[in-house]
Formats: C-alpha cells, sequence, structure tokens
C-alpha cells in the first residue's frame, strides 16, 4: 500500500492535537503538506482528497490515514454537513532492532460508537486542564491505532478464509462423483488439510466432509426427479462405496431413507395429477 502510516511496537504515540470539524457549505479540502502524520475518522458523509496524486473517498465509519510529507488537497466538493475527527500525531521515526507496523492506509471501522465515544472523550480531554492529559492522550490514540491493527490482522484472515473456501467449494463441486479424499483436497490446494478444514469452518460453520455429503445428496434429490436411475445406480454415479453406506448418509442429510424419499416424490406427483 502507498503512502503507509508506520508505527514502532511497544512505543506510544505522541499526539499533538486533535479536532472535530464539520463542514456547514460546500468545501474542498485545503492543500499542504504537513510534517505530522494524522489520522481521519469519519462520522457522517463522505470526505474526497487527494494524496501524491491518488484519489481518496473516506465513508462514514471509515478511518484514513494522512502520511507526513505528502501532499494532499481536495479536488471534488465535499458536501455541507459531513463530519469527522482529526488526529495528529509525530511520525514514529526508525529504530534499529525495534519493529515497525504499517496501519492500513483506509479501513471500515468494525465498533464505530465505541470509536466515537473515544474519540469524544479524548476530545474533551484534550481542551481540559486535567493533569497527565498528555500521557493519557497517548494512550487513547496508541489503544484505538493497536486495535486498528488487530482489526487489519481479522480482515486478512477472513478474507484468506473465504478464498480457501471458495476453492474448496469449486473442488468439490467438479469432483461430485469422487469419493471424499482429504488428500486430494490437501494436495490441490498445497496446504496442511488441518487447516483448510479451519479455514472452511470458520466460514461455513461446517466440516469440508459433511458440506461434501450435503452437496452430493443434493444432486441425488435431483437425479430421483428423473426417475430413470435406481438406489443404487445413483450411489455408485456418486462415488459411495456402496448403497447400504449411500442410505445412511442420505438419511442423515434429509431425515429419511433414498426409498422414502423417492416414494414421497411418487405420492406428491400422483397428488398433482
Amino acid at each position: 500500500m502507498i503512502n503507509q502510516v508506520v508505527i514502532n511496537l511497544n512505543e506510544l504515540t505522541n499526539l499533538t492535537s486533535i479536532g472535530l470539524f464539520e463542514t456547514k457549505n460546500p468545501w474542498y479540502h485545503v492543500d499542504r503538506t504537513l510534517d505530522i502524520d494524522k489520522m481521519l475518522y469519519v462520522v457522517n458523509g463522505v470526505v474526497t482528497l487527494c494524496e501524491e496524486g491518488i484519489d481518496y473517498a473516506i465513508a462514514s465509519n471509515q478511518v484514513f490515514f494522512l502520511k507526513h510529507r505528502c501532499r494532499h488537497w481536495g479536488k471534488t466538493e465535499i458536501e455541507p454537513r459531513t463530519k469527522w475527527f482529526w488526529v495528529s500525531f509525530k511520525p514514529f521515526q526508525f529504530k534499529k532492532g525495534v519493529e515497525q507496523y504499517a496501519l492500513p492506509k483506509q479501513i471500515t471501522v468494525s465498533s464505530p460508537a465505541h470509536l466515537t465515544t473515544t474519540l469524544n472523550t479524548m476530545l474533551h480531554l484534550f481542551n481540559s486542564s486535567e493533569p497527565f492529559k498528555k500521557e493519557r492522550l497517548n494512550g487513547y490514540l496508541y489503544y484505538i491505532l493497536y486495535q486498528l491493527l488487530v482489526q487489519q490482522v481479522n480482515n486478512r484472515s477472513d478474507k484468506k478464509a473465504k478464498t480457501i473456501t471458495d476453492q474448496v467449494k469449486n473442488l468439490l463441486y467438479e469432483h461430485l462423483e469422487s469419493p471424499f479424499s482429504s488428500q486430494f483436497i490437501e494436495e490441490s490446494l498445497n496446504m496442511n488439510y488441518s487447516y483448510i478444514g479451519r479455514m472452511f469452518k470458520s466460514v461455513t460453520g461446517t466440516s469440508i466432509n459433511r458440506y461434501f455429503n450435503e452437496l452430493k445428496i443434493q444432486k441425488a434429490t435431483e437425479l430421483m426427479l428423473l426417475d430413470t436411475l435406481n438406489i443404487s445406480e445413483i450411489s455408485e454415479s456418486l462415488g459411495y462405496p456402496n448403497p447400504y453406506y449411500f442410505s445412511r448418509v442420505f438419511k442423515q442429510v434429509t431425515g429419511v431413507s433414498p426409498k422414502e424419499y423417492r416414494r414421497n416424490l411418487y405420492i406428491k406427483s400422483i397428488a398433482l395429477h
């Protein structure tokens, strides 16, 4: 990601200012280059700006980070009643042996009400004469930034799990006629099967094997509608080792045996005619 703001592990931020801004009339973001990093959090509306030639639109409940020494300006009009918090802090300096983390350039906040409450608390504290307010403000900001980092990691994990799940589903659809094989899935995706299974269950709520059986039984019910294959032939066409095992799985999924299911189809067909 271009122009990402970074923070140093286990080092508090150094907040310089915080504010809340609301446009009263159509407004363009000012053209400037700052020596500080800045976090924007949009409460209402859409903030549009350009940073180093790249256009951004930051919608409600989104956080955006402006990087120091990067020129940013407004190219398009921001509508009236658009409202956002801004928090300025000193850039983290690179330190040998200290791990740095890149903050998300733009991210939709998972708990917007909580962040809004925290920023309002910070704004009140910034404008107060309370003791240790600088240290408390830095602690609040540190907490916000690391919460965003955690959310970014979780988002990436969720996206990866979804990608893996889609790949598994495609494999299962393409091999409905084959017996279940964890080794085949493992080799096809070049990943450990236990890991694949965890990712798949986190998205679907079920195991790969059960999902595969449900797909097979769904296909079996479609074949029964055609009335051209008997139970044994349907079982064989779907890669089951024998009709008895197929019947057991069928009943686990549908609640009835294949014979009962087909008989019910026949009764319904008679009733319709």
